[in-house]
């Protein structure tokens, strides 16, 4: 067609030249997919265990606080006690009043029980469904478990993370795809996960690919 010979030596070098190239573009390509795939699971991992993590560091201190608070307690009511004995004896008050003077101090000193903050993956989930009535399903729309989608194909969503998402009411990428400004930041806040990392990981555009992709249309708020 070109009137090149296939006999010739310098269109055969061409030839397996070309073939050579195509060949290293086609296992390049491989493996940048490959290798994206790779990046994608490792960050989901590092994102899951930040947060497990995290919910480590609270339960080690919540106990630490607690322990403090109650330490307070009798040390206030010693220093109270230890207070109302000299002024007693200065005025010669009568020990039943003393007593009556001390008792509320020290009523009032004692600070009321605070409940630890549970550290528990199953404390974690319920904390966060309790404040499921803040987010405006009318806006992104309702889900149930029967419905759900895989959440965790989102780039930075680890297995404890879909199940936040889930105790919350989020099942699907419809739901994610539908998010605003609004639904982002309180949704970061009550997931308890990092700031700003739903927007940075961007969400919003992986769930409306992940939709098309799925059921094979594009996504409609």
């Amino acid at each position: 067609m070109f009137g090149l010979d296939p006999f010739s030596r310098p269109v055969a070098i061409i030839e397996v030249l070309s073939i050579l190239s195509l060949a290293a573009f086609i296992g390049w390509l491989l493996g940048r997919l490959l290798l994206n795939g790779r990046i994608s699971a490792l960050q989901a991992d590092i994102a899951d265990k930040e947060a497990a993590l995290d919910e480590c560091r609270r339960a080690k201190a919540a106990p630490f606080v607690n322990s403090h608070r109650q330490s307070v307690a009798p040390a206030m009511a010693a220093s109270v006690a230890a207070v109302a004995a000299p002024v007693a004896e200065m005025y010669r008050v009568e020990a039943p009043m003393v007593a009556a003077i001390a008792a509320p101090v020290m009523e009032k000193a004692a600070p009321a029980p605070i409940p630890a903050t549970g550290g528990s993956e199953d404390a974690v989930l319920h904390r966060i469904a309790a404040r499921a009535s803040e987010i405006n399903f009318d806006r992104i729309g309702r889900a149930t478990a029967a419905e759900a989608d895989d959440l965790k194909d989102i780039v930075g969503v680890g297995p404890f993370l879909e199940r936040k998402l889930h105790s919350l009411g989020i099942y699907t990428f419809r739901q994610v795809a539908n998010f605003v400004k609004e639904d982002i930041d309180k949704v970061n806040e009550i997931i308890e996960f990092f700031p700003g990392r739903i927007q940075r990981d961007n969400w919003v555009d992986q769930s409306k690919s992940f939709y098309a992709n799925k059921y094979g249309k594009k996504h409609d708020a």
